[in-house]
């Protein structure tokens, strides 16, 4: 009986090789399932994904917090948007879907990092329209040309139409958790 237990038994060797395996996985956005011990092929559906979004989600983080980027995300998608053109608080609000009162603190900060400009609204004298600056535009084009060329890199091996189909499928994904947020 005791032989079996020896055997049995996992040696601190193999337990740190395998604390290490799972510690590279994860640094890969590989962890496993949470509370199953199994990896995420043996999930199926709807907890699957939800499980791949969670991972994904935090991947990115782990990515945005490594990457030298020129702007806050915050301040990156509130220039993206003002590419359009100048908007009021309130239509930067819902396209970003935030509240006015966060936008407002975004837009001050930016301000002060000279990164957008407030100008009077044409059709309203008593309220102002956010635009981007010259600073802000080029940060904006730098950070986007930086992550446009890390997602290059990072899908080289993905058909054209694969990558269409992702792009589809996220926006299509984003905008029903947009809609979401209205229930």
């Amino acid at each position: 009986m005791a032989g079996n237990v020896k055997a049995d038994r996992v040696e601190p060797k193999a337990v740190k090789a395998d604390e290490q395996k799972a510690q590279r996985g994860a640094e890969a956005g590989l962890a496993q399932s949470p509370g199953s011990g199994t990896d995420t092929g043996t999930c199926t559906g709807i907890v699957a994904l939800e499980y791949e979004l969670a991972t994904l989600a935090r991947t990115m983080e782990a990515l945005n917090r490594r990457r030298n980027y020129p702007l806050e995300r915050a301040h990156y998608l509130l220039l993206l948007v003002l590419r359009d053109g100048p908007a009021s608080i309130g239509t930067l609000a819902v396209r970003l879907l935030l509240d006015n009162s966060t936008v407002t603190r975004q837009v001050d900060a930016m301000q002060k990092k000279q990164l957008i400009e407030k100008i009077p609204n044409p059709d309203d004298g008593r309220s102002q329209l956010v635009v981007s600056s010259a600073l802000g535009r080029s940060l904006v084009d730098d950070m986007q040309q930086v992550r446009v060329d890390r997602l290059t890199h990072t899908l080289a091996d993905w058909s054209a139409a694969e990558q269409q189909q992702l792009q589809t499928l996220t926006r299509r994904l984003s905008e029903a958790l947009a809609r979401s947020l209205e229930d």
